[in-house]
């Protein structure tokens, strides 16, 4: 069984129990390394029960030299002894080597590992404005998962975009898109999209809407619905736009109901989920956020941990200060039946930083 998407663990959460006394109970770790060191940090972290919850995907224009990823636990799960097999493959290429990186994937799936995640980080000795592509996979099953892959680059240049509806007609579903916003061009952004291909894969056909402000955003996406588009596969932000890419099925009825709202709050009130309803994707837009929620999905209830890490590989027995602090939070949140349905890897204020934003959500009382 391959990893669920954002989307599906959200269901998951809604559809779980609601008694507080019968909520599950986690505990959590935040592993920071370099894509070189990262494999044999998670393969430790992972051991006794412990599973990839996020990799934290990239933000803004700056990229960081380390990879965050969310490990958690459910409190109470006995302490099997660690698997004699590997449980984590860590597939680092560079943008022109997406091809391969998709055969390393389905060749992993093939041995019964399942996406974790996908992010960029800056190769050592390196400029800064160069990146490579990492993945994160962990093993679901000692069967194949039944999943294949197809790994697409795009930057809004000219041609670009028919690989992206051929995956679509291919019956490859857009599961996760990471970006690096170009400094050059408000539209565009340096994209990565991972797409899955499953036996209940249909063929699709996909378009994308964008705006600056939740008003002309709505707008526009309310146009997308009511010509056929059926449901949101991913959204992302360029450097004053966010984004959203929306996928029909070439034939038969579009999959369950939706019901769509960009709502935006201000920056200078921090970072939090104010919507209503299931969240979809939120973005620092400009000086403020935007957020997109599907209403049909309202029984979830949010909260978020902002904290700041070195940008430098981390030490499970010497955690700093402000990483051992975040930690507590999470597990705190974990304790209370929270899980992390977002977790963005931005630039710190101070040089050597990145900043981290996790949000977590459970299913109301």
């Amino acid at each position: 069984m391959r990893r669920p998407s954002v989307l599906v663990i959200l269901v998951a959460i809604a559809c779980g129990p609601i008694l507080a006394a019968d909520r599950p109970s986690y505990s959590y770790d935040v592993i920071v390394q370099t894509p070189r060191y990262l494999e044999a940090a998670l393969r430790e972290a992972l051991r006794y029960d412990r599973t990839c919850a996020a990799v934290a995907r990239p933000v803004g224009i700056a990229q960081a030299h380390t990879i965050a990823v969310l490990v958690t636990r459910p409190e109470g799960a006995t302490k099997a002894p660690p698997a004699a097999e590997p449980n984590v493959r860590v597939l680092t290429v560079d943008t022109d080597r997406l091809d391969e990186l998709a055969r390393r994937m389905d060749a992993s799936a093939a041995q019964g590992f399942g996406l974790c995640g996908v992010t960029f980080a800056v190769p050592a000795h390196s400029r800064p404005d160069d990146y490579d592509v990492t993945v994160v996979m962990t093993r679901t099953d000692d069967k194949p998962t039944g999943t294949s892959y197809r790994v697409i680059n795009y930057t809004g240049r000219k041609g670009e975009w028919a690989p992206v509806q051929q995956a679509g007609a291919d019956g490859y579903a857009v599961t996760q898109v990471v970006s690096r916003p170009q400094a050059q061009a408000v539209s565009t952004s340096d994209m990565v999209l991972v797409a899955e291909k499953t036996a209940t894969s249909r063929p699709l056909q996909y378009g994308s809407v964008a705006g600056g402000n939740s008003g002309g955003l709505q707008k526009d996406l309310d146009k997308a619905i009511a010509r056929g588009s059926c449901e949101v596969r991913a959204t992302w932000v360029t450097s004053e736009w966010m984004q959203i890419l929306l996928a029909t099925p070439l034939e038969g009825p579009c999959p369950g109901q939706h019901e769509y709202k960009v709502e935006d709050s201000s920056g200078f009130m921090g970072l939090s989920v104010r919507g209503s309803g299931m969240l979809l994707g939120l973005h620092r837009v400009k000086d403020d956020f935007m957020g997109l929620y599907d209403r049909k999905g309202d029984s979830l209830e949010y909260t978020v941990e902002e904290g700041v890490l070195n940008d430098a590989d981390s030490s499970p027995g010497r955690l700093p200060r402000e990483h051992q602090w975040l930690v507590d939070k999470l597990s705190a949140d974990g304790g209370r039946g929270y899980l992390p349905v977002d977790v963005a890897w931005r630039a710190g204020k101070a040089e050597g930083t990145r900043a981290i934003d996790v949000i977590l959500a459970r299913k109301r009382d």
